[in-house]
């Protein structure tokens, strides 16, 4: 692997249409390779970058520092245009530098000397033997600098880079945490988590609710053992394959109409959410009200806790009597007509149970 520096004009360097960074996107479509150099391609590729106000602080250094090549721009030849090279790192710093020639060509005023160091810019290019070798580094040196290093992507793009490096690349998960800087659990669990919702994007009844944002449920779902086995998940082939069950746990990510045609939202909607599911996929009550399409997610969690709570009664008891006990003058004579109606509120619970065991005695 090599890696030779040179100096280009901006204007050869093509931005990555399919970067990682795009991936998670709503609206993302996967560019044909042989098309990068396309300048509708590219003026996606710029929009996409330039969008809010991401590139504002960049460019303000840019502007006042002029390019200081610190964090060195990585390129790979492009084979379909000679002379042209496609950014592997740095689409930020290559966005923000063209948007800064556009302004000044459509009148904005920039200092001369800004100008001058932006006429050519050194980058660093990527030579390998073997297609499959440069594959690897570009993966790896993307890694080191988004998984697990300072400018990190968020879990799903993190995830995608796991799942094409173990799958197109065909790397074990030991060298992909090795060359990532994580641990081999994780890097498996990245990868399961990852195979899973591609799994949803899949299917052909939910597969148009799958989308990116929703990565952290099933990263929590493959971590936890009582979805895995509810779910049939088969590490051979990383899937679920338990059908009638996943129809189940896809349709509580997805929306739900009402009988009252009112649409409702997903009954899991966070990481959280998903992680409750053991306590309730113990519980065979619990289990039946979460599938139940009338009753909430709230009300299989109360479900799956009644016996829980059941047996907890006599320690709570034993310490609101305590309580009871030590309450003072000062604070009974504090005491607000919503705490005296509560107190008799907990008198009236108290004599219906006695009630009714004296009924079951009797």
């Amino acid at each position: 692997m090599k890696l030779n520096e040179i100096t280009v004009r901006p204007s050869d360097l093509l931005l990555d249409p399919n970067n990682y960074r795009f991936q998670d996107l709503g609206d993302y479509v996967r560019v044909d390779p042989d098309r990068l150099h396309e300048e509708a391609v590219q003026a996606k590729a710029r929009l996409r970058i330039r969008g809010g106000d991401t590139l504002n602080p960049l460019k303000a250094s840019i502007l006042k520092n002029g390019f200081i090549s610190v964090e060195r721009i990585v390129v790979r030849p492009y084979e379909k245009a000679p002379g042209k090279y496609v950014v592997v790192e740095g689409n930020r710093r290559l966005a923000a530098i063209t948007s800064i020639l556009d302004e000044h060509t459509a009148g904005a005023s920039v200092d001369p000397k800004i100008l001058t160091s932006l006429e050519e810019i050194p980058v660093l290019v990527a030579n390998a033997e073997t297609p499959n070798d440069l594959n690897v580094f570009l993966a790896s040196l993307m890694g080191i600098r988004h998984v697990s290093g300072i400018k990190q992507w968020d879990g799903y793009q993190r995830s995608k880079l796991v799942f094409d490096m173990k799958k197109s690349l065909e790397l074990p998960s030991s060298e992909v945490a090795d060359r990532l800087g994580m641990s081999t659990q994780e890097v498996n669990r990245r990868y399961r988590a990852f195979s899973a919702l591609a799994q949803m994007q899949d299917n052909e009844d939910y597969g148009d609710f799958a989308e990116p944002s929703m990565y952290p449920l099933f990263h929590e779902a493959v971590s936890v053992p009582q979805i895995r086995e509810w779910l049939g998940w088969d590490d051979q082939q990383s899937l679920f394959s338990q059908g009638d069950e996943l129809a189940a746990f896809y349709s509580l990510l997805t929306p739900r109409e009402g009988d009252d045609d009112t649409t409702y939202p997903p009954k899991l909607q966070s990481h959280r959410d998903v992680r409750e599911l053991k306590g309730i996929l113990n519980n065979a009550d619990a289990r039946t009200v979460l599938l139940d399409p009338h009753r909430s997610f709230s009300d299989a969690l109360a479900a799956a806790r009644k016996d829980e709570l059941s047996g907890l009664w006599r320690s709570h008891v034993v310490l609101a009597k305590e309580v009871l006990e030590n309450l003072g003058i000062k604070e009974l004579k504090g005491l607000s007509n919503d705490d005296v109606t509560l107190l008799n509120s907990l008198a009236s619970v108290v004599n219906e149970r006695l009630a009714d065991l004296k009924l079951l005695k009797s």
